[in-house]
């Protein structure tokens, strides 16, 4: 197979306004103003990365046009990264081509769902990537700009276009940036790529496509019991895909504060105890399930009993699908990651070329 070709040059006039109409009507952008991907700004990027401009990192569907480490890069200056971001998005290129992330579903189906980055390790803090107050929301750089800049590549590498292939039915605002990081120094738990078989000294990037996160709000239930019930109960509600799909590979998340996760640490809960708890908790009775929502479209974990009324389903096939996060403010509110139950998370670490982890975004420039 020949080797992609460089991108191509265009000469356009210098006025920010001129070349943001020039790109949205080209479809390569999201809607917003973006930066332009000049030849400087691209080769400063591409400092940030042992792979030559042309290597192809991996061919992104349903286009499945190659995303080069130089495409990576254009993509990261139009969406206002720094240079040194670089590395992240290519460790979650990565993660996202996997089989089992099913990104060519992920990418066409009418399901909500949007790319969910989460930073794990020192990079996290080497690029002040956000895991604390407001941490869905606005405000940090880091997290806009890599979150919008997986967005792009999925537009103009993957061909992911509204409408055309890209066909959600709502989508949702995570669809223009969807990033976090982990608060690993507020968790009293091991950091969540560690339960992935890393170091906690690696630094690594969790791809999870997901619908947006809803608030389960309980500032009153004094027994962790109760307290990861209000949760259990968001998590399986009639409207959601879980406890329709539970017979399929599939995750569902629950992102906890630092302050509830200590309180439950320090009642003696594990975080595989919360995720146990969850699997046993968040479930329907056929009963109410039956004839409505997606039921008998796709199979239930193979110990529902679809003619017992009263057996319940739970949201995903193991407890260890239930994924527990520590992020956010202050505060006891949890946040609801729920999936389409067709694909599943991959964590890859941050590394060189060679697959080498990296200590800091830093070793590039040496």
């Amino acid at each position: 197979m020949d080797a992609p070709s460089p991108a191509r040059q265009i000469a356009l006039d210098e006025d920010a306004g001129a070349i943001y109409e020039h790109f949205y009507e080209e479809g390569w952008t999201d809607g917003l103003p973006v930066i332009p991907p000049t030849e400087d700004r691209v080769s400063e990027t591409l400092r940030f990365t042992d792979y030559a401009p042309n290597d192809v990192i991996a061919n992104v569907p349903p286009r499945n046009a190659p995303a080069t480490a130089e495409i990576i890069a254009i993509n990261a200056v139009m969406a206002g990264c720094r240079p040194e971001y670089l590395p992240v998005l290519i460790a979650a290129v990565g993660a996202m081509t996997e089989p089992s992330y099913n990104l060519y579903g992920r990418q066409t189906t009418t399901h909500p769902g949007a790319h969910l980055m989460i930073v794990h390790g020192p990079v996290r803090n080497e690029l002040e990537v956000n895991c604390r107050q407001n941490v869905f929301g606005q405000g940090w750089r880091a997290n806009a700009t890599l979150g919008r800049a997986v967005r792009l590549l999925m537009m103009n590498a993957g061909g992911g276009i509204p409408g055309v292939t890209d066909m959600a039915t709502h989508g949702h605002p995570g669809k223009y940036a969807y990033t976090i990081g982990e608060d690993e120094e507020g968790s009293p738990w091991p950091a969540f790529h560690v339960d992935r078989g890393f170091a906690a000294d690696t630094s690594a990037v969790t791809m999870l496509c997901a619908e947006s996160p809803h608030n389960v709000n309980d500032l009153v239930s004094k027994t962790p019991h109760k307290y990861l019930g209000t949760a259990a109960s968001a998590m399986s509600h009639l409207g959601a895909n879980g406890v329709y799909r539970s017979g399929l590979p599939s995750e569902q998340m629950l992102v906890l504060t630092a302050e509830a996760a200590t309180w439950l640490s320090d009642q003696g809960w594990s975080k595989a105890d919360v995720s146990q708890f969850i699997f046993e908790n968040a479930r329907q009775p056929i009963r109410l399930m039956r004839d409505r929502g997606g039921f008998d479209m796709t199979p239930l974990a193979p110990f529902v009993n679809l003619e017992e009324d009263e057996d319940m389903a739970p949201i995903v096939p193991r407890p260890e699908d239930i994924l527990i996060v520590v992020a956010g403010g202050h505060g006891r509110h949890m946040q609801a990651v729920l999936t389409a139950s067709y694909n599943l998370s991959v964590t890859k670490p941050i590394t060189r070329k060679d697959g080498t982890p990296i200590g800091s975004v830093r070793e590039f420039l040496e």
